[in-house]
Formats: structure tokens, sequence, C-alpha cells
């Protein structure tokens, strides 16, 4: 009979490719990542704040944030630890940096379609053009061609300085606010 440790096993050899190898290993986050500290200790960190996060919510509901925090201890400080810990350093950080292109593209994409669209529908043309640049930036593509992925970690730093004058010239349009 397994233990249900055991089952957890996954097999994270089928992430660990020539290519994913290659983009990890040349990320300037994801690098030091899977050389260094496994990513079942950040999410485990990151569920730890999460899991403050929602008991220190003034706004919500005492419910909202006892369910929240009941969610948060079982899934991101129990679970997604537990599951990442059963693969080796490499396998967890290919798997934080496939989750995190494919989030930052889906995010990009929105931006570049629903934020530039409504931005402009409601009359504010400079937003829309912050939008687009923003979500042009960081749309997954450059760092894919198999020329430039040893330089990833240039394209993410040259990512964020780009960042920083049109999130400043959209928080100047004064219709970006945190409230």
């Amino acid at each position: 009979m397994t233990s249900f440790l055991d089952k957890l096993k996954i097999d994270g050899s089928k992430f660990e490719t020539p290519l994913t190898i290659r983009h990890v290993e040349s990320h300037l986050i994801f690098g030091p990542l899977s050389r260094h500290f496994p990513v079942a200790y950040v999410a485990a960190l990151c569920g730890v704040l999460k899991l403050a996060s929602d008991f220190l919510n003034p706004t919500a509901p005492m419910g909202q944030r006892v369910g929240g925090a009941i969610e948060d201890l079982i899934v991101w400080v129990g679970l997604v630890p537990l599951i990442l810990s059963r693969m080796t350093r490499r396998q967890q950080a290919i798997l934080a940096w496939g989750a995190t292109k494919f989030g930052l593209g889906f995010a990009a994409f929105i931006m570049m379609t629903v934020g530039t669209g409504t931005s402009y529908q409601s009359g504010h043309p400079r937003d829309a053009l912050v939008f687009f640049f923003l979500g042009l930036i960081w749309l997954p593509s450059v760092e894919f061609i198999p020329r430039f992925t040893p330089h990833q970690m240039y394209i993410t730093l040259t990512r964020i300085i780009l960042s920083i004058p049109l999130v400043i010239i959209g928080i100047q349009g004064g219709n970006w606010h945190w409230s």
C-alpha cells in the first residue's frame, strides 16, 4: 500500500526539456531559483503573507476573512508547497516560469485588447496608448527566439525599465488610482 505522499509524487521530468531548461537557467528570477532556492518555499511564504492579508482586511466581513484564511491555509500554505516539494528545484522553477509566462501573457493580451478599447471608448486615448504599449512590452515573444534566449535577463530588465515611464504617464493622466 502506498502512502499519501507517494501518491502526490509528480513526474516533473516531462517539464525538463532542453528548451525549458535553457529558458529557466538564463532567466533573471527563475535562474537563481532553479539553482539555489526551492519555489515551494516561495509559495509557502506567499501563502503565509496572503493569510495575514486576509485576516487584516478591514473591509471584508468576518466570515469572508475566515473562509479566505482557511482556503489560503489549505491551498497555498499546505497543498501547493507539498506538491512542489516532491519535485527537484529545477522542475519547480520550470513550473513557476511556465505559470508566470502564461499569466503575464494573458494579462498583457487583456491589457492590449480590453484596457486599450475601454480607455479609448471612455475618452482617455492617452491611457489607451499606455495600456497598449505596456501590453506590448510584457507580451511573451522575443525571449522565445533561440538567439535571444541566453540574454533573457536583459530582456526582463529592459521590460522593467520601459514600464516605469509608462506607469508614470498613466498615473499622471489622473485616471489611474488605487481605490
